[in-house]
């Protein structure tokens, strides 16, 4: 069994009122903090709407030609590009506060709190990236909003392909 992220209540119902705000587009952001625990939450804007957005990720072929289909407010129901200019201050307040990475976090408006197909792909992509950018290897957290008035919250852990359910663990 994976060790659980320990999350504060107030976190975890930011990142919700996060995607609520945002429904139906995925948010999408980062959770930092120290050995497992997450003290600092990172709203990122999710670019995926902007004209071209759907060549800035790892999207698979398939993906990309169907990303491609879409307006760029359909793209952005469906999936999710960091801003780089919100991901780097993120990265430099973390240093600068003593924070690793813990989590990378998004929202599935209309789809379960579990990785989709992409979502283990690019996470699967990202893993020798992260060392490069000297950030740790993060759990993944999806908000699904299936259910509006009772939003769903898992993490995982996704190495090598697989996606690894992680507990969360609440605090005050």
């Amino acid at each position: 069994m994976p060790t659980p992220l320990h999350i504060p209540q107030a976190i975890l119902d930011d990142m919700v009122a996060h995607a609520r705000a945002l429904d139906p587009y995925e948010c999408c952001g980062l959770l930092a903090g120290n050995h497992g625990t997450v003290t600092q939450m990172y709203r990122i804007k999710n670019i995926v709407a902007l004209e071209g957005a759907e060549k800035l990720s790892s999207f698979d072929p398939a993906k990309a030609a169907h990303l491609e289909r879409l307006s760029p407010v359909e793209r952005a129901e469906i999936a999710f590009v960091m801003d780089m200019a919100d991901f780097s201050a993120a990265k430099k307040d973390m240093r600068t506060k003593g924070l690793d990475l813990q989590v990378v976090y998004h929202s599935h408006p209309h789809d379960p709190a579990r990785p989709s197909i992409t979502d283990i792909k690019i996470a699967t992509d990202y893993e020798e990236i992260w060392t490069k950018i000297n950030l740790p290897t993060p759990a993944y957290l999806l908000v699904s909003l299936m259910e509006k008035s009772k939003p769903d919250i898992r993490c995982y852990w996704i190495d090598g392909g697989m996606a690894t359910q992680v507990p969360i663990m609440t605090a005050p």
